[in-house]
């Protein structure tokens, strides 16, 4: 027996038939009744996501960019808004949406080496960032990198420790 005999008449009130008559089908009833209340809060989670999705996208394709795109790029710019935000944004404050799709769009034009180095210095400390002069960008250039795979045999096996000022920054 899982309900107490009073919650269930309160549950099977408003129920048709012997359902809110007798206490066995009522029980019955009030138990399926309560299995259903759970998986519509379930459902309703999964529908109102599907819904700020389709207005992520509508208000996306207005400023020219797929919604992929703008999550994708969102989760590069490592900006943390989820969806319900996002779809509130784009239908109260679509100034401030606009902002978001242009940074997304101003971040695919950079290249690559740009933004590396904007993401690398993101919960950085200032006096730990490197410069972008700093920076070994020639790997993403297809050159020979400073850094790696040209092993000095001058060395002679000693620790290769450098000062934070020598360091070339491979991001």
């Amino acid at each position: 027996m899982g309900l107490h005999r009073r919650r269930v008449w309160e549950i099977a009130k408003g129920f048709r038939g012997r359902a809110k008559n007798c206490i066995k089908v009522a029980r019955q009833q009030a138990e399926k009744s309560l299995q259903h209340a759970y998986k519509g809060r379930k459902d309703k989670r999964r529908v109102m996501r599907v819904l700020w999705n389709q207005r992520i996208n509508a208000a996306a394709r207005e400023h020219g960019m797929k919604y992929s795109h703008l999550m994708y790029g969102l989760s590069q710019e490592n900006i943390q808004l989820n969806r319900k935000m996002l779809s509130e944004l784009a239908i109260f404050e679509p100034h401030s949406f606009k902002a978001l799709v242009e940074q997304v769009q101003f971040m695919k034009s950079r290249p690559a080496a740009q933004q590396l180095s904007s993401r690398i210095s993101i919960g950085i400390p200032e006096r730990y960032r490197p410069d972008i002069g700093q920076l070994d960008i020639s790997y993403l250039q297809g050159g020979s990198g400073s850094s790696r795979g040209s092993s000095s045999s001058s060395s002679g096996g000693g620790s290769s420790r450098l000062l934070a000022s020598q360091r070339s920054y491979r991001i």
